[in-house]
């Protein structure tokens, strides 16, 4: 973030994997003549007095000395800069820092003498970075970041006077993050990581990169709960994305998902377009046989077991070349075995388990011991998402009873959690516990901001964020929780036949949101209703118990936000569902106009997924609705007739009925050369629409020379 707000044309290369082999490749002559060798090696890690920790292949430490360096990084021209931000990296006199500037290899160079805490390490090069991007010499940013290390020591060597950025003009910072092109994985880890970093499984992370470094591979990640696999996958990829340069794709099941809707959301990942009609499967496999790809499905035991029939049998078990995927599900019987299984037994080990119960303390506003952390971890084996909600109640007068029973571990971390979140039940309030009872609705575990607003009101939130049931994060203005607090809300609190009610109040809600959408790119559009799809399935439900004024507002704006059926893959399916239930609704209600828009875009739909027999049904039933309309309000509808006969015309060409597609795009000209006529501003370019598709209906009878005029 502080290099973004520099607005100074920088490139911050991150090096991926962080190697000697890498570092060789991004110091080397070529780098240098493609003026990519870099004027600042910044390394953030961990070290010792006479070498650098980085890692190998595979994710494993590897120590390299200080010897090592000096043979595999024969540089032929030095560095300006090298900023050794770990542990000891200027103890002595051998070490990195030192032994840099002597031999010529960098022109400066900052170490610590000593350990060095991280989030002072952090400030540290936060303020070296400002300092150094506006001009200032080496000299004075360093002294400057000094502030940010309180009594801990650091070194300067070489040129003190050493200046960057006296030339910069200002401009957009370029940042690679070492990740493939194309990949989704940025917003997802955003998502992923709401509440903390990564902690711990060293052991499964080197065993995933060994088999991800062997392609084909399908690898399942099993376990209970709360046990991290979600996190682990994620993270898996990210390390590995290297490997793949076709590029990573994830996506995530829910109740509501068939195998389709995950084969097209990963082919969008990867800006994969797909023809209507198209198979998304064989159009992946042709892709990821030429374009060695990561596939990463999560969640995949909310998948109905036909569905899952029908992924494994069209795409996974069909997977090969130098392609894999990664799937993340509870335990299941073996028919929903992978290629490889991973299953996670245990919860993450003592210390890592410690330093994720002292970050969630932090972010819970409250300081955690060390002691304290390490006796959270013993009394929950590890198990991240227990001991997320130990933390939470932390502070509770009575959180010594619930330590206490935790410590009993009767039954497994399905009834140890089950335990501790009726523990949290009895201690909300009646906002958090009406908020909680809503957690079962939603198929996707994660609401807007705004949605969530409206359904559990401020207490509620309070509440939910309070008891660790709930997590809001800023960056996506969202509420996410965790599904095993949804199926115990669904357990303890039924809703039985206030179930639809429910859903109908939220539209409302649902409506604000989507009306903010207007104000976003259509890219970012897209994909916020995308993340929300299957939540968005689920307020359908509730149009028929909704009063008409709600349902109408809903229906609007969702039609407002929807990008046209043909500029998005993955809402596709998605629309012609909605069109579907919004021209029942205005079927009921004996509204023609709002009938006629719905089954017209429902068409739309239709076409874009190659269902055309369907796609004409719909579109006549909209001319034949709008020739109706324009009888009775001419100035009104005849606009409409004339777009609802070009689209027909369309349709009807696209089945190869060629003489009545001519009929009905003559008619679109027609309606629209009288309204031209009368106003040019408004209708010329429609008229010009409408003969271009003349001219192609003509083409394709062989009329040429009408055609042509």
């Amino acid at each position: 973030s502080r290099v973004r707000g520099t607005r100074a044309p920088i490139l911050l290369v991150r090096l991926v994997p962080p190697t000697l082999d890498a570092l060789r490749r991004a110091l080397s002559p070529r780098a240098w003549g493609q003026d990519r060798f870099p004027h600042i090696l910044h390394f953030a890690g961990h070290a010792w007095a006479r070498g650098l920790l980085l890692e190998d292949e595979w994710g494993q430490t590897a120590p390299v000395t200080v010897a090592q360096l000096l043979e595999e990084l024969p540089l032929e021209h030095p560095l300006d800069l090298v900023v050794l931000n770990a542990c000891e990296t200027a103890a002595e006199t051998h070490s990195v820092a030192q032994v840099l500037v002597e031999r010529g290899l960098a022109r400066a160079a900052v170490g610590h003498p000593k350990p060095v805490p991280d989030p002072q390490a952090v400030a540290f090069a936060r303020a070296l970075y400002r300092d150094l991007t506006d001009g200032y010499p080496l000299r004075e940013a360093v002294a400057h970041a000094r502030q940010a290390l309180g009594d801990h020591e650091f070194v300067l060597l070489g040129d003190r006077d050493l200046r960057f950025a006296q030339t910069f003009a200002v401009g957009e910072p370029l940042i690679e993050d070492g990740l493939p092109r194309p990949h989704n994985l940025r917003r997802t880890q955003a998502v992923a990581q709401a509440r903390t970093g990564f902690f711990g499984r060293g052991q499964e992370l080197v065993r995933l990169a060994c088999i991800l470094a062997e392609p084909p591979a399908v690898v399942v990640i099993s376990g209970a709960a709360g046990l991290g696999k979600s996190r682990l996958a994620l993270e898996a990829a990210h390390r590995n994305a290297w490997r793949f340069p076709g590029g990573v794709a994830w996506a995530e099941a829910t109740p509501l998902s068939r195998a389709a809707d995950l084969l097209t959301n990963l082919a969008a990942a990867l800006g994969l377009p797909l023809r209507p009609g198209e198979d998304p499967a064989a159009a992946l496999l042709a892709y990821a046989d030429e374009r060695p790809t990561l596939f990463v499905l999560d969640n995949l035991e909310a998948l109905p077991e036909e569905e899952w029939e029908a992924l494994h049998r069209g795409f996974l078990h069909r997977l090969g070349g130098a392609s894999a995927a990664l799937l993340t599900l509870r335990p299941t019987p073996p028919a929903r075995a992978g290629r490889v299984h991973l299953a996670l037994t245990t919860g993450l080990a003592r210390h890592d388990a410690a330093r994720l119960a002292r970050e969630l303390a932090e972010r819970y506003g409250f300081p955690l011991t060390l002691a304290r952390a390490l006796e959270l971890a013993r009394a929950t084996d590890g198990h991240p998402q227990l001991l997320t909600q130990l933390v939470a109640r932390f502070q509770d007068r009575d959180f010594r009873t619930l330590l206490k029973e935790v410590r009993e571990r009767r039954g497994d971390f399905a009834a140890q959690l089950e335990r501790i979140y009726a523990w949290s039940a009895e201690r909300v309030g009646e906002a958090g516990r009406q908020a909680w009872a809503t957690l079962p609705l939603w198929p996707a575990p994660r609401l807007p901001e705004t949605v969530a607003r409206g359904l559990w009101g401020e207490a509620g939130m309070a509440e939910l964020r309070r008891a660790a049931v709930a997590a809001f994060d800023p960056g996506q203005q969202a509420w996410s929780w965790h599904s095993s607090a949804a199926e115990f809300a669904a357990r303890r609190w039924p809703l039985g036949e206030a179930r639809t009610r429910r859903l109908a109040a939220a539209l409302p809600a649902w409506r604000a949101w989507l009306e903010d959408l207007r104000e976003e790119d259509e890219p970012t559009r897209d994909a916020l209703l995308t993340d929300q799809e299957a939540n968005l399935r689920r307020a359908l439900e509730a149009l028929d118990a909704a009063s008409p004024q709600d349902a109408r507002g809903f229906c609007n704006a969702l039609h407002e936000a929807l990008p046209a059926p043909d500029h998005t893959l993955r809402l596709r399916d998605f629309q012609t569902v909605f069109y579907a239930r919004w021209a029942a609704l205005a079927r009921e209600a004996g509204d023609e106009e709002t009938l006629a828009q719905a089954r017209n875009m429902e068409g739309y739909a239709l076409s874009a997924l190659g269902r055309h027999e369907a796609a004409l049904k719909a579109t006549r039933e909209a001319a034949d609705l709008y020739c109706r309309l324009a009888q009775k309000h001419p100035d009104r509808f005849l606009p409409e007739l004339a777009s609802a006969l070009n689209r027909l015309g369309v349709r009807l060409a696209a089945l190869g009925r060629r003489e009545e597609a001519l009929q009905a795009t003559q008619e679109a000209v027609d309606i629209r050369r009288r309204l031209a006529q009368k106003h040019p501003d408004r209708f010329l370019p429609d008229l010009a629409m409408s003969l271009n598709n003349l001219g192609n209906r003509l083409s394709d009878l062989g009329r040429l020379e009408e055609a042509l005029k």
